[in-house]
């Protein structure tokens, strides 16, 4: 039941930020909706070479979330309790750490002005105090949740907006 309503939850959760994230795009203009979808050419026209155009700021965050992603699945496979684990563990959460405090000052979509995705950087630091707090304390339950949570709460489902339309991750996969 506990897995049942965990994506349950996170299906809420998409639907709500989805919804914030066409809301921001149409401006509150609800007829502008229709001709967002009518618009993209999802034709894939890889475009690397926005990456290297793009600020410092945004590459180093790229590259902070693009590893967290990777130690994330290797962590979540790797054998737990371990030297290693906890070794990796640690590398993993500054590269979060990297990620939210890079975020913080990427606001050239908004101009200047943060954007409701920034609601992940107060998050990410919240559950990464979890993270540490529960396997300091050995409450290994605990700790898997913090870490699941802030897995797919604080990186995947962020890194799904990275994909929307104007943004790099959308310009570097398919060339818009």
């Amino acid at each position: 039941m506990n897995t049942l309503r965990h994506i349950g939850i996170g299906l809420a959760l998409l639907i709500v930020v989805i919804g914030a994230a066409y809301w921001q795009a149409v401006d509150g203009d609800l007829s502008r909706l229709s001709g967002m979808f009518g618009s993209f050419d999802l034709t894939p026209r890889p475009n690397l070479a926005a990456f290297g155009e793009a600020s410092v700021m945004i590459q180093i965050h790229v590259v902070a979330a693009m590893s967290a992603l990777l130690l994330g699945v290797v962590q979540l496979v790797a054998p737990k309790g371990t030297l290693p684990h906890r070794t990796l563990g640690y590398v993993w959460a500054l590269l979060m750490v990297t990620t939210a405090l890079t975020a913080i000052f990427i606001r050239e979509i908004n101009g200047g002005d943060f954007s409701f995705i920034h609601i992940f950087v107060p998050l990410t630091f919240l559950g990464l105090f979890g993270v540490i707090a529960n396997a300091r304390k050995m409450q290994t339950d605990k700790h898997r949740n913090a870490v699941m949570g802030l897995f797919f709460g604080a990186l995947m489902l962020p890194g799904l907006f990275a994909f929307m339309p104007g943004r790099l991750m959308w310009q570097m996969a398919f060339g818009g």
